[in-house]
């Protein structure tokens, strides 16, 4: 078991205020860098460097081979097997993701021109390096997330700075993908480096074949739907790229920014308090229930007042964030950012699932989904482009996220937690401060 001292160790609720602050200044860093590259670039050639990220995206559920959130559980489950958790966890990612970036490379060679193939070619092998991002959910389990934290931060400023610099400089797409490409290798070397500082070294790390094929059994039903998540949440951008072109893919991206921004809100708190709600249900049945509907009922309530907020505003924020070229993204950004009220509640129930041991049925919602959203964006893009897009992201949400709930028994105690949610407003009108009285 890894020798941490009890000073290292944060509150919950320290955990959200860390990694809040966290966010906050990626946020704010990551919008003043988009914008400057979208202005940059404009919307073709920004569609194009995206629709190269987007082709990355679609590879990295296979590569996480849903292990993430399970990595959490299994550290806290059976602490003493911690090195041999993190050490297969770790040769299973890096396997895969070896094997995937092969055949991918070798598919786009088919299809993209030589300069693009190569870029495609950087960025997916410098993405295997993301297989040590599972030392970030040890750091979660053992409430270490300011470690991560900064990490993450120092490393955003740094290529931030290097983004901007390849702005002034006049750089082309290629110089983005190089940028993204050391991005990815640096932050897998730095997670690799504070697991060794905070555990008894880097050099205990071993992988068992018992471990593999535990994690690898418990994982199966996440990496399936880790695939069916990302087929709603990145697909839109690859088939608007194909169907219509870089230029409606740059307008739509633009869009996907201002709308996801957000979306570190959610992970985060449900991150922080995971492990509580992991301890609260094997010993208070009843206020774990109320937890679960307190949380939810936060994460709805800053979902509906960040849609209506930027609903009003996206007349002008667009087009005065991005220059006038990416006007026409505004009314795309009107719908789009209602998604964010099911992303925002998605975010406990993935958790939620993991604690009951759901995990079949996780991949049941996202399945759902997945196949709302192709089958929405293969109708509604050649008629509406961009705004059919948007469309079919939230039906697609709203299907994966609430209404798959009814369908099956285990998932109707989530079913009414969301929908007490989505009924907030009546309910504090009619309970007031006597909402969660017990």
């Amino acid at each position: 078991m890894p020798a941490l001292s009890p000073d290292d160790k944060t509150s919950p609720l320290e955990n959200v205020v860390w990694l809040i602050a966290e966010r906050i200044a990626s946020v704010a860093l990551s919008l003043v860098v988009t914008t400057v590259v979208a202005r940059h670039l404009a919307p073709e050639l920004f569609g194009r460097l995206n629709f190269l990220i987007a082709l990355v995206a679609l590879a990295a559920p296979v590569m996480a081979s849903g292990l993430n959130s399970l990595v959490s559980r299994e550290v806290l489950a059976r602490p003493i097997f911690s090195y041999a958790i993190i050490g297969s966890a770790l040769f299973i990612r890096a396997a895969i993701g070896m094997f995937v970036a092969c055949i991918a490379t070798v598919t786009s060679y088919y299809y993209f021109s030589v300069e693009d193939h190569w870029l495609f070619f950087i960025v997916i092998f410098a993405s295997v390096l993301n297989a040590a991002v599972v030392i970030d959910f040890w750091l979660q389990a053992h409430l270490l997330n300011r470690y991560s934290a900064i990490l993450r931060t120092a490393v955003l400023v740094l290529f931030s700075c290097l983004r901007i610099l390849a702005v002034w400089l006049d750089a082309g797409v290629a110089a983005f993908v190089y940028i993204l490409a050391a991005e990815y290798v640096l932050l897998g070397g730095f997670y690799l480096l504070i697991y060794h500082h905070l555990s008894d070294g880097t050099h205990r790390l071993r992988a068992s074949v018992e471990e593999c094929y535990g994690l690898m059994h418990q994982s199966r039903w996440l990496f399936f739907s880790g695939m069916a998540a990302v087929l709603y949440i990145k697909i839109d951008q690859v088939m608007l790229g194909v169907m219509v072109g870089d230029r409606a893919l740059g307008l739509y991206v633009v869009v996907a920014k201002i709308s996801e921004v957000w979306y570190f809100l959610p992970a985060v708190l449900v991150t922080s308090f995971f492990p509580q709600l992991i301890n609260r249900r094997a010993n208070d049945a009843q206020a774990y229930a109320q937890d679960l509907q307190k949380l939810n009922d936060l994460l709805f309530a800053m979902a509906l007042a960040l849609a209506l907020g930027v609903s009003a505003t996206a007349g002008w924020l667009v087009p005065w964030l991005f220059g006038a070229d990416y006007a026409a993204a505004a009314p795309v950004l009107v719908v789009h950012i209602w998604a964010a009220i099911l992303v925002f509640m998605r975010a406990l129930l993935s958790k939620w699932l993991i604690v009951e041991d759901l995990l079949p049925l996780s991949l049941l919602s996202q399945v759902a989904g997945a196949l709302m959203n192709v089958a929405l964006n293969y109708y509604l893009i050649p008629l509406y482009g961009p705004l059919g897009a948007a469309y079919a992201t939230v039906a697609s949400y709203a299907v994966a996220g609430y209404l798959i709930l009814f369908v099956h028994p285990d998932l109707r105690p989530m079913a009414r937690i969301v929908s007490r949610s989505l009924a907030l407003p009546y309910r504090l009108a009619r309970h007031g401060r006597a909402l969660y009285v017990r």
